[in-house]
């Protein structure tokens, strides 16, 4: 769809995507075709009884692990199997939002991150070894609750997955407040004290188990430089056709607070995710001021999502002028996210911190035309430069970068006058998105993953702990749970750093939970 007209006789809003113009949906059918997870039911003759190790027992803001979680807790619930998911216990959690065979483990709050709790072995019955039986531990977690895994694999020999599901390098950087990042000294010591112990930690833990997961093969590279010589999985996240291939509803931008008709006949750009500096929507929003709205002034930029950057994210918009032009919507309910991408023109993203972006994901799927930067991670490995869409170096130095936002701005304003060209990558999106990231093949590579860890964990040859004596058991327990407490009780400190800024109250209510 072609921008609007300078003298504003464009119709009201339609759906812009090639998801909406070329009316793409997923082809597969769980009914039609045994889902892979019910085929490793078949392989061991009875349903597995698998835990899930996460740091959410429910969704209590927009998430991508939390969603993805929620996705393998359905599907391997859906082909029978006896799933248990073992997380921080939720003080905020409702009995609805906690799903059925969840273990709430004792927890202290992240005080910068609200919503985000951080398991803790405060409670006896964490260590009985006997009340734990699985045949494997899947951990999609970021914590020191990884070393409960660790030690369910030494003390059980249970097989254990690891997924990298945080690129560390980026997140230290919301550690600190802005004023104090920009002090040279401060990011040596942050270098020295946190980036490259904590890398060495994580390369040790992943080293200590069947296999590590990532979303990426610059992740995969990333790792492998750091140490890790476990068995390493390239395994995107999946993009569930339930919520984003259900019909539209209405245009969801005409109803946004401060919005009007005239307002929304512009060219519509959207950018989302949580708001934290690492992803760098403020990179975005002066792109856009400076750029884009000079030659576009009937352009608009809405930001989804919130977080503790929300209030600078304001400022900067402020500051460069363009308030006026850009909409922070909040955290949207995640079955209404289709309905974003479907009536934008353009996805924006300047993230170069992602291990995979759902966001980016859903955009594609959705046949949403994308322009990002290169990030060598999760949105390099989503994006083909001229195929799928626009990737462009986001250049490195202040020279540099302010030169990648001119080319930046140059790619949005071209496709904006070239909706033959939108369409093209957006229909190249979405069938290549169902390709790569479909239930089905996520759902093969995932079983894939879990046989080879069952296999690694027999071929490692682990003696259990709880079959040894007693001295045994107890020193094994203390040096795996000593390192969890004495990590995870430090960050519980540091986060109270950086105070929040976020109310998370209420906002799980906006999402589908784990058992719904």
């Amino acid at each position: 769809m072609a921008p609007a007209a300078k003298d504003g006789t464009q119709r009201a809003s339609s759906p812009r995507s090639a998801f909406s113009a070329f009316g793409l949906r997923s082809v597969e059918s769980h009914e039609t075709r045994e889902a892979p997870f019910a085929a490793l039911a078949a392989r061991h003759g009875r349903p597995l009884r698998i835990a899930i190790l996460s740091d959410f027992t429910r969704i209590s803001y927009a998430n991508g692990a939390a969603f993805q979680t929620r996705f393998l807790y359905q599907e391997l619930r859906r082909c029978g199997h006896e799933v248990t998911l073992i997380g921080p216990r939720d003080p905020d959690a409702q009995p609805d939002e906690v799903p059925p065979g969840t273990v709430a483990l004792p927890s202290l709050p992240l005080t910068m991150y609200p919503g985000l709790h951080l398991p803790m072995p405060m409670e006896a019955w964490v260590y009985d070894p006997h009340r734990w039986n699985f045949d494997l531990v899947f951990a999609q977690a970021t914590t020191s609750v990884m070393h409960f895994a660790r030690w369910l694999r030494r003390m059980r020999g249970i097989p254990v997955l690891f997924v990298n599901t945080t690129h560390l390098t980026a997140a230290y950087d919301v550690l600190i407040p802005e004023k104090m990042k920009r002090l040279g000294w401060i990011n040596a010591g942050l270098e020295m004290a946190l980036k490259r112990p904590y890398e060495s930690h994580f390369a040790s833990i992943y080293n200590d188990s069947d296999g590590l997961v990532v979303l990426s093969e610059g992740l995969r590279s990333y790792w492998r430089e750091r140490g890790v010589t476990a068995p390493i999985h390239v395994i995107p996240r999946t993009v569930q056709p339930e919520i984003f291939d259900k019909p539209l509803g209405p245009d969801p931008y005409a109803h946004l607070e401060g919005a009007s008709d005239a307002i929304w006949r512009g060219p519509r750009l959207l950018c989302a995710g949580r708001h934290t500096r690492e992803k760098s929507q403020d990179r975005i929003i002066r792109l856009f001021a400076r750029h884009i709205l000079p030659r576009e002034p009937d352009a608009t930029l809405t930001l989804l999502g919130e977080g503790p950057d929300s209030a600078y994210y304001k400022r900067v918009a402020k500051e460069e002028g363009a308030l006026h032009r850009v909409f922070f919507a909040g955290e949207v309910p995640f079955t209404r996210m289709a309905d974003y991408y479907a009536y934008a023109d353009i996805f924006v993203h300047a993230s170069l911190s992602e291990t995979y972006g759902n966001v980016m994901g859903e955009a594609l799927w959705c046949g949403t035309p994308t322009v990002a930067f290169a990030d060598g991670m999760g949105v390099s490995s989503q994006i083909k430069d001229g195929v799928n869409g626009v990737l462009l170096s986001p250049g490195k130095g202040p020279a540099a970068e302010k030169d990648a936002d001119e080319t930046f701005a140059r790619a949005v304003l071209s496709l904006l006058s070239n909706p033959q060209e939108r369409a093209r990558l957006g229909k190249a999106a979405s069938r290549m998105a169902r390709e790569r990231c479909s239930p089905d093949a996520v759902q093969n590579r995932l079983s894939d993953a879990f046989r080879h860890a069952q296999e690694h964990a027999a071929a490692s040859g682990i003696r259990p702990a709880v079959e040894g004596p007693k001295v045994l058991q107890w020193m094994t327990t203390l040096r795996h749970f000593r390192s969890w407490a004495a990590i995870n009780g430090s960050i519980h400190i540091v986060g109270h750093i950086r105070p929040p800024h976020e109310v998370t109250e209420g906002k799980a209510k906006l999402h589908p939970q784990f058992g719904s």
